[in-house]
């Protein structure tokens, strides 16, 4: 098309000039030429007369020649231009700019926009915008500059009164004398949700809807940079839900879910529109407060936190407590990282998790070192897990009656490369809050077990008693792996005790009776430790399918006849036995406290009195010499 116009253009120039050279040659000559041919003067002027007409006849057919040319140049490229615009398979119309009435429209635009024709053009450009739109509208056209092409985002509503985004390219003309607008319209309503879905898939939690780690690093960057100094400072707020392992393993990753969208949902209602909080682990949570005015106003929210979270959760008619303890730093730590600050408030909340649930703890720079500490104990810990570093100890447990050995306790322990023997409490503790006392749990287990059935073959009246914690409790798997452990080893289900404290059964004391009978159902026996230091109920006891109970050291250290300890010993001994129950007495140091738990009916005991704990290696020669 450029190509004929400028080949048109070129053509008409030339055949200008030539018809200018060539008539203003037969306008100064032709004259002179013909008075010297015809000497007749009224010959002469016919001639001249004839010589005009024919200049005239040739002058109309150039001009009508041309006149045609442009014409027909013009209806072709109407004809195009009509063709592209009804045809085209974008929405496409034309209106007038001054009075906003729609002059054309294509068909694309009819099927699209659910308007026919003769409805397109009866109604303004203005009822197809959302009423809220119309004034940025009018702003919009009243800067249409002549000649410009212009490209906008706007929201264009169908006849069934959907709403859509619409990027429209724009260019001004004049159509059949009235200064109009021609438009091309493309639908991206899906191109913006696919955008908006990247972006929150990008800086959004998918369960919760909180912010993520990316979009609080963002955010938390941005009030590194721009400081409110002297007038207002941010604070960094990081927590965990205690106990969320317990609860995973206890009621499922679903109830768990629901938990965590539970607690998104309470702390939205805890804080201000200008504060994120985001979900930043499984279970770890971080809020960042762009403008603390002063400690007051921190004071409130963190009271609010605490409140809210404290408050029992009721998820499909189950009860959850989950506190939570809190770490802070403020913007005075000086980095311009905001990982350090996230990692400073974790390392404060680790402080508070030491003080107990339900604590709060500012950062000071002293604690990092002690953190750094503990993280490197934990990924010890699961080195020497995977790795089978860990080891078992087994002390004795003993008929109080003839001193016969009757079976062992399995006691975990670990010596670690550097730091030499941690203590068996630091050790459950470190491994219950790094999440790995299920895997270690089970190692024990199946340690134990096997070391048991070397022993039956010469002892084949020998158990051992295995402890359980209470995340283990909650794991769905428990069941299963005692089962596997029991059929791969060919093991009698008898020969082996789980070992439950009080306190862990009464956690959940339907949910422990359920899971009490299962294991029951496989032939195993059930013992309840630290007896007496928990708070179960008479009426719960007596319902749970357990068969020993053991009292704690602490009643048998200082027993003596007619004191408290004695009394709670006695206690405990006959509810037992009225329960149908047997006794195995724990800390037994001394032969005194022998005799008085042989009067009070204990059938059982273990302590230093009769044995250490011992090597896997050293039982065999201690059950030979008290055969």
């Amino acid at each position: 098309m450029i190509r004929d116009h400028f080949l048109s253009k070129n053509l008409a120039r030339q055949v200008a000039t030539l018809y200018a050279f060539l008539g203003s040659v037969w306008i100064l000559l032709s004259d002179q030429l013909l008075a010297f041919i015809i000497p007749s003067p009224q010959f002469l002027t016919w001639i001249q007369t004839l010589k005009g007409g024919i200049f005239l006849l040739i002058t109309s057919l150039l001009l009508y020649f041309f006149v045609h040319l442009g014409t027909q140049q013009l209806e072709d490229s109407e004809r195009r231009y009509r063709t592209l615009f009804f045809a085209h398979p974008q929405p496409m119309w034309v209106y007038d700019l001054k009075s906003l009435k729609f002059l054309a429209v294509n068909e694309a635009a009819i099927q699209y926009y659910g308007y026919s024709e003769a409805e397109f053009l009866s109604m303004k450009i203005t009822e197809i915008r959302p009423s809220e739109d119309i004034p940025r509208l009018l702003e919009s056209l009243s800067k249409i500059q002549v000649g410009l092409n212009r490209i906008g985002l706007w929201r264009h509503l169908k006849k069934d009164g959907t709403l859509m985004a619409v990027e429209i390219t724009g260019h001004t003309l004049n159509w059949k004398g009235q200064f109009a607008e021609v438009i091309l319209a493309q639908d991206v309503t899906e191109r913006l949700q696919t955008k908006a879905q990247l972006e929150r898939y990008a800086y959004n939690d998918l369960l919760t809807g909180l912010a993520n780690r990316s979009l609080l690093l963002e955010r938390l960057k941005f009030a590194i940079q721009h400081p409110q100094k002297h007038l207002k400072s941010f604070a960094v707020l990081s927590f965990d839900l205690d106990r969320f392992k317990a609860i995973k393993y206890g009621f499922g990753h679903l109830l768990a879910e629901q938990l965590l969208i539970a607690v998104a949902e309470r702390l939205i209602t805890c804080v201000s529109s200008r504060d994120v909080v985001a979900r930043v682990g499984t279970d770890e949570f971080a809020i960042l407060l762009p403008d603390v005015a002063n400690s007051n106003s921190l004071n409130e929210k963190i009271e609010r936190i605490h409140a809210a979270l404290d408050c029992p959760f009721v998820l499909d008619s189950v009860s959850i407590s989950s506190p939570t303890s809190i770490g802070i730093v403020f913007d005075q730590f000086q980095s311009q990282r905001p990982e350090d600050y996230l990692q400073a408030a974790d390392t404060a909340m680790y402080y508070a998790k030491q003080k107990g649930l339900g604590s709060t703890v500012f950062y000071e720079p002293s604690m990092a070192k002690v953190v750094a500490e503990h993280l490197q104990l934990e990924a010890d810990l699961q080195q020497a897990i995977e790795h089978h570093q860990l080891s078992l100890n087994y002390q004795p447990i003993v008929s109080l009656q003839t001193q016969e050995v009757v079976g062992f306790e399995a006691l975990v322990r670990w010596s670690h490369p550097h730091r030499g023997f941690v203590s068996p409490a630091q050790l459950i503790q470190l491994a219950e809050k790094a999440g790995f006392i299920v895997s270690m749990g089970q190692w024990v287990l199946s340690q134990a077990c096997q070391h048991l059935l070397e022993w039956k073959s010469a002892f084949p009246d020998l158990y051992v008693s295995v402890n359980v914690s209470e995340i283990q409790l909650r794991n769905p798997n428990l069941i299963g792996e005692v089962e596997d452990i029991l059929l791969s080893l060919k093991l009698p289900p008898f020969s082996l005790k789980l070992e439950i404290t009080e306190s862990n059964l009464m956690e959940n004391i339907t949910q422990a009776t359920e899971l009490l009978e299962q294991l029951k159902n496989l032939k195993i026996r059930l013992l309840i430790d630290d007896f007496g230091t928990g708070y179960s109920s008479l009426s719960y006891l007596q319902q749970l399918p357990v068969d020993t109970l053991k009292i704690d050291r602490s009643f048998v250290q200082n027993i003596q006849l007619g004191n408290k300890d004695f009394e709670i010993a006695k206690t405990i001994i006959n509810l037992a036995h009225s329960l149908g129950l047997e006794v195995v007495a724990e800390g037994i140091e001394t032969s005194h406290q022998v005799e008085i738990l042989k009067q009070l009916g204990c059938e059982f005991g273990q302590g230093y009195l009769f044995s250490p704990p011992l090597v896997d290696t050293e039982v065999m020669n201690f059950l030979n010499q008290h055969r």
